[in-house]
């Protein structure tokens, strides 16, 4: 399974891409709102039409890949849990650095906001319902631009902790049961069937179909899952990947992010294609140092890189007088190096402490 680590590597370069290059110059009014700094200005670099090309959009990529990856490897964990105790292992996956990662923001928002005389926009009702990843049920804005994935990654371990038993069987009715489910829904949200009784619901109903495509997504990792543990043949494989994309973007075209048809659903096919390629050939992916030291510190990078990236490159940009190239490269190392005390001082424990809730399943 090294191939699967490397892409989560990737996929962190990927997403630090679209951001720290991509966003960074392409959204500034934006990120002078979420960053409480002033837009940097000047002329576009070469390297941003490189970071935003028609056909291709790092961002979106790299989250396929992470999304892929997790329907491969979560359902791994079910072999020493039983339902409760995979859930309680999860969120001490997730919410010790997603936490702890979110002070860290808050610190550098403060900093920011302490250097450029604004406000910090965010009262502890945002902060809290951003803490517990509950920010898209009750309408609070994301401080960090990137929880959206966690909050789906969430629920994806609901569904699974749900169908555990047919799961560990590799049932395709616990796969495909609740992807046509979430093209029905889609389509229902879709024809104001579902979704139009008060703000409150309305709000509920975009959250859920705007993260039903990604669901389905996940479950293609699942079918890599029954296959890698030998209970599913390569050419149902092939068959049953085919038919979840075909249902994903049956969900994404009858969702509310439908006019980013193609513009998302091509990267995400990019991603399956890569994906798929090297799990092929995973029997002959030699460990990389370089990609498995970047992967390791994977998820708090993802979490960091955004908000201090931004706030340190315009920090250096706009006081110092510091290039962009090279204010990239400081960023760069600073989100590194966060995410590394991170990982070993909150990550690794609370994996361990994860593991220990280790049971044998029903």
């Amino acid at each position: 399974m090294n191939f699967a680590n490397q892409l989560r590597a990737l996929a962190a370069i990927s997403v630090m891409v679209s951001h720290l290059i991509g966003v960074f110059w392409l959204a500034q009014g934006f990120l002078a709102l979420t960053t409480l700094a002033p837009a940097q200005g000047g002329p576009l670099p070469a390297i941003v039409g490189i970071a935003n090309l028609e056909w291709f959009q790092a961002g979106p990529f790299g989250v396929g890949l992470f999304f892929l990856i997790s329907g491969l490897v979560i359902p791994i964990s079910l072999e020493k849990h039983n339902a409760a105790s995979f859930l309680a292992a999860r969120l001490l996956r997730i919410y010790p650095t997603y936490m702890a990662g979110l002070a860290v923001q808050l610190l550098t928002l403060l900093a920011a906001s302490r250097v450029w005389g604004h406000a910090l926009p965010y009262d502890w009702k945002t902060i809290f319902a951003n803490a517990f990843l509950i920010q898209d049920l009750v309408g609070r804005p994301s401080i960090d631009l990137v929880n959206w994935t966690l909050t789906i990654e969430l629920r994806f371990y609901v569904i699974v902790a749900v169908l555990a038993p047919w799961l560990r069987r590799a049932s395709l009715a616990a796969v495909f049961g609740p992807a046509l489910l979430a093209c029905v829904v889609a389509l229902l949200i879709s024809l104001g069937v579902i979704g139009t009784f008060s703000l409150d619901y309305t709000r509920l109903t975009y959250t859920v179909s705007s993260q039903l495509p990604f669901m389905i997504l996940m479950l293609v990792g699942v079918l890599f899952n029954y296959h890698v543990r030998g209970k599913l043949g390569t050419p149902a494989l092939l068959a049953g990947v085919a038919a979840l994309a075909a249902l994903m973007a049956f969900a994404w075209w009858f969702s509310v992010l439908r006019g980013q048809f193609t513009h998302v659903l091509n990267n995400d096919a990019y991603a399956l294609v890569l994906f798929s390629g090297l799990y092929f050939m995973r029997r002959h992916v030699p460990p990389n140092r370089v990609f498995d030291t970047l992967a390791s510190i994977s998820y708090p990078l993802y979490l960091v890189h955004a908000t201090v990236g931004f706030v340190v490159m315009k920090a250096l940009m706009l006081l110092a007088g510091v290039g962009y190239p090279a204010a990239l490269a400081i960023a760069v190392l600073v989100a590194g190096a966060i995410a590394a005390v991170l990982h070993v001082a909150v990550e690794l424990p609370s994996i361990r402490w994860g593991r220990r809730l280790a049971v044998t399943p029903a």
